[in-house]
């Protein structure tokens, strides 16, 4: 059987039996991971792991013709809508095949892997044609999520088993042991990263949705309207009873009620009404939009906001134009067919005269035929008469001589 070929990391990978295993951890015929176990008898047994993420369901959805619900929402810079999931589930799978791991940060990618970036975006456009040119800062900004998310998983890994997983690269996982998880600014980071969870006090209600996938899904089905804090601080500390999952729960809702009717202009005025509603009640970080959990709305996320909303402007003037000049053509075809008909019917109509006039005129002939015919007749009669006459006279006259 011929060894088979897969990527990882960016890098091709031979699994071949002859090189030795590929991984600490093997692979089961159901494409499940499973790692040897010794047991009394000294035989091994397989125990059953986390399959490779195939996205099974992006492509039930295609194959149903399926129209995906994808929405970029620039205000927050994150993906969103009904299947926003299978967008992260193909945002993993493009990650394990196309994002190498040999990086010390994102930001340096492209530098050590030229192409790199390109080579996601243009696997996600490809994967969904939903996706425009707008969108690639938002695309990109997921898939770096999902990057770090996926190395702080394998450093997690490194950190209680040791084992390294199937669908890493030998010379990946050693990189990472030697560069990453063995720098001092990296593990300091680290540190203080699991101090900051450790404190956080707000636990919510809807487990790894995010904030604004649940605001998104309060919209208003008929204006799109997002939205208020109030709304979506209940979905996501209330309970099903009324009680809170954090303990000031209640305080904070009040709170976001009197601060809707006091900064009511400041609210709707600020580029992120969300966020400002949110920052006026839980205050400020610097890098992080509280009760929306986003980054912070800084002078570049305004810009950028302001930008978009420019762009949705005219893109909402362009298709308010191109709705006219439909409306416009719709009408000048209206016009044209009705001026047709109206050439028709005309045109009909003078046939139907002429018809008519040349009935009248053949009548008119034939009339005219039969009064000279009676008018023949009687001069013929009559001239008979006269003859018939002047032949009986002179008989008449000479009789009479003596």
């Amino acid at each position: 059987m011929a060894p088979q070929t897969r990527r990882s990391s960016g890098q091709a990978v031979t699994a071949n039996a002859a090189q030795g295993p590929a991984s600490d951890l093997a692979m089961n015929g159901g494409h499940e991971h499973v790692a040897a176990e010794p047991n009394p008898g000294g035989h091994q047994q397989q125990r059953r792991g986390r399959g490779v993420t195939i996205n099974e369901r992006l492509a039930k959805l295609r194959a149903r013709g399926t129209q995906l619900q994808i929405h970029f929402a620039p205000q927050f810079g994150k993906v969103c809508g009904r299947h926003a999931s299978a967008f992260k589930s193909e945002v993993t799978v493009c990650i394990r095949q196309e994002a190498p791991l040999r990086v010390m940060k994102w930001r340096e990618m492209d530098n050590a892997f030229p192409g790199s970036i390109s080579a996601m975006w243009n696997f996600l456009r490809d994967k969904f044609p939903e996706i425009s040119a707008e969108d690639y800062q938002i695309v990109m900004r997921q898939v770096e999520r999902q990057y770090n998310v996926r190395r702080h998983r394998l450093y997690k890994t490194y950190c209680t088993t040791g084992q390294r997983p199937s669908d890493v690269a030998p010379e990946d996982w050693q990189w990472l042991i030697d560069n990453l998880w063995s720098n001092e600014k990296f593990l300091n980071r680290s540190r203080q990263n699991s101090q900051n969870r450790a404190q956080q006090e707000m636990k919510s209600l809807v487990g790894t949705k995010s904030i604004v996938q649940i605001a998104y899904e309060l919209r208003d089905p008929a204006t799109g309207e997002w939205p208020s804090a109030m709304d979506v601080w209940k979905a996501m500390y209330q309970k099903t009873d009324g009680t809170w999952s954090v303990p000031n729960g209640e305080e904070i809702l009040t709170n976001l009620h009197d601060v809707a009717e006091t900064e009511q202009e400041r609210i709707a005025s600020a580029a992120v009404p969300l966020a400002e509603h949110f920052a006026l009640v839980l205050g400020r970080k610097p890098n992080h939009s509280r009760g929306v959990g986003v980054p912070a709305v800084n002078q570049g996320a305004q810009e950028r906001h302001r930008l978009h909303a420019q762009a949705e402007i005219a893109r909402q003037h362009a298709d308010n134009a191109r709705e006219h000049a439909a409306a416009l053509e719709a009408e000048v075809q209206r016009l044209t067919q009705a001026n047709m008909q109206l050439r028709d019917d005309m045109q009909s109509q003078r046939e139907e005269l002429a018809s008519q006039r040349r009935t009248v005129e053949a009548q008119n002939a034939d009339m005219e035929r039969l009064m000279d015919q009676k008018l023949e007749e009687r001069m013929n009669i009559a001239l008979a008469r006269i003859a018939a006459h002047t032949i009986s006279a002179p008989n008449s006259t000479s009789g009479n001589t003596p």
